[in-house]
């Protein structure tokens, strides 16, 4: 698909969506209207062209206006707790990422936590049940996948229920039910947005209060494209939970006692730019280091990592994700970061582990993902300048010692996290300070632009959440119709 003709397509999806969706709410249909502002939102983010929609910020306010006739009078009842605050995880998921730092911060503050997320994972989370397990914890699963009204609504009534002084908002780019609903809120509750994505677009700039980021990128993109003003903007990183002691489930080397470089994450991060650098760096160091083996962890495309499997066996090997992860960060000799996209969660826990998270820069976007990184020399502009250092790193323990050395200090340690948290939710700071200076996005977002694929991503749209969209949009039915056929002939 030509240049143009994918931004024509683009743009004029987008539009009809805006159309729909400016049109429900005069006519009081809500769920349609939300359908429309999600799905706007979900190829938005794909597509990554810009980092927010003033139309569908707008809309969501709205929506919220004609809808809080409907809560007004229970709102107004509100008895806030001080001490109680609500955690809204959109994702529900049981990982290492930020939620849980974030709840395990909550617990340590001594926070009666509302923790709300989605049915249907009251029994797949186990590492945040233990984390939480001596917490006060009010625990609420509501529907997400029915319509957008009841989502809004059990989130809505669980805020009024519950009586919290803060909303910590972590969810996904395109949760209209959620912004919706926190946007009913203005002035009860002080209103937190977690900037997971602060590289691409996501909804809830007017249904928050406050903007939590952890690195310049996100500063730049909430206040220079964004448009949120710079008292809003609170800087936040993220401290590292690791639970040691976890059974090791081997490898088909000996961990403890091989050198080994370590890269993980999904594998589409590796893909995509020319000149495949990320598997040319590999292909570098075990060619020129017979000692040294390569251990990937992680799922996707492997089509290129084939090939490095093919030509160097019994030394190059791909596993799935696991639990024991940080195990084999702390035993590789260096980390290899991802490229084009980085790993920012992986980068820590390697800085975390005292092993070099090697990255090749691409942009700007893996900059500020550790307290004083220029200093710590992980970088590199150039890819000829890191294999030469990553040379010198592997042939002289010495030099590598050195180096390690200077990761100390550049992962928030747990004591300052939990303190900042609570700086957060009682004084609205941390003792962080943005530097907000504008980082070109152009590149980044040119890459967004090549890789996107308008057929699939307006097909993903169609869904049962979705189908109030339905007869505005006749191809949706379908799309609708060629999926369940797919779904019964797997069958």
């Amino acid at each position: 698909m030509g240049t143009s003709n994918k931004a024509e397509k683009v743009n004029g999806l987008l539009t009809k969506l805006n159309d729909i969706a400016v049109k429900a709410i005069k006519k009081e249909k809500y769920e349609k209207a939300m359908a429309a502002i999600s799905s706007s939102a979900k190829i938005q983010y794909m597509y990554n062209q810009r980092y927010t929609d003033s139309k569908l910020e707008r809309d969501i306010v709205e929506i919220a206006k004609r809808e809080k006739k409907k809560y007004a009078n229970d709102i107004s009842k509100m008895q806030i707790k001080n001490n109680t605050v609500m955690f809204y995880d959109g994702f529900g998921l049981d990982t290492r990422g930020v939620a849980i730092m974030y709840l395990n911060a909550l617990a340590k503050n001594n926070y009666h936590i509302i923790y709300v997320t989605k049915q249907g994972v009251e029994n797949q989370q186990p590492e945040i049940h233990e984390i939480l397990k001596t917490a006060k914890v009010t625990w609420k699963y509501i529907p997400m996948r029915q319509s957008y009204s009841k989502w809004m609504d059990t989130l809505t009534k669980a805020i009024i229920s519950t009586n919290p002084k803060a909303l910590f908002f972590y969810t996904t780019p395109d949760d209209v039910a959620g912004a919706v609903s926190f946007a009913l809120f203005h002035d009860v509750c002080k209103r937190y947005l977690i900037d997971l994505t602060d590289h691409a677009f996501w909804l809830g700039t007017e249904s928050n209060d406050y903007f939590l980021g952890s690195r310049e990128m996100s500063a730049s993109n909430q206040y220079f494209k964004r448009h949120i003003p710079k008292e809003k903007l609170i800087k936040l990183g993220v401290n590292l939970l690791v639970e040691e002691g976890l059974e090791h489930d081997g490898l088909p080397f000996d961990v403890e006692h091989s050198r080994y470089v370590f890269s993980g994450g999904s594998l589409y991060k590796t893909l995509g730019d020319e000149g495949n650098q990320f598997y040319r760096i590999v292909d570098h160091i075990l060619k020129n280091h017979k000692a040294i083996n390569f251990l990937y962890a992680g799922a996707g495309d492997k089509s290129q990592m084939e090939h490095i499997l093919k030509k160097y066996p019994g030394r190059a090997f791909l596993i799935d994700e696991r639990k024991d992860f940080y195990y084999l960060i702390k035993h590789c000799t260096l980390y290899l970061n991802t490229y084009p996209m980085f790993g920012g969660m992986m980068m820590k826990y390697s800085a975390l582990a005292g092993k070099l998270p090697i990255t090749l820069r691409h942009n700007a976007d893996s900059d500020g993902l550790l307290l004083n990184q220029k200093q710590a020399k992980i970088e590199y502009d150039q890819i000829d300048d890191l294999l030469k250092d990553v040379d010198k790193l592997l042939n002289d323990e010495e030099y590598l010692k050195e180096r390690e050395k200077m990761l100390n200090g550049t992962v928030i340690t747990e004591e300052r996290f939990v303190n900042n948290v609570r700086g957060v939710i009682e004084e609205q700071k941390t003792d962080y300070e943005h530097s907000i200076t504008e980082i070109d996005t152009t590149n980044f977002q040119k890459e967004f632009y090549e890789r996107f694929n308008y057929k699939k991503e307006r097909d993903r749209i169609v869904n049962y959440i979705n189908r109030s969209l339905y007869w505005s949009m006749p191809w949706m039915f379908i799309v609708a119709i060629k999926k369940v056929v797919q779904e019964l002939l797997k069958r």
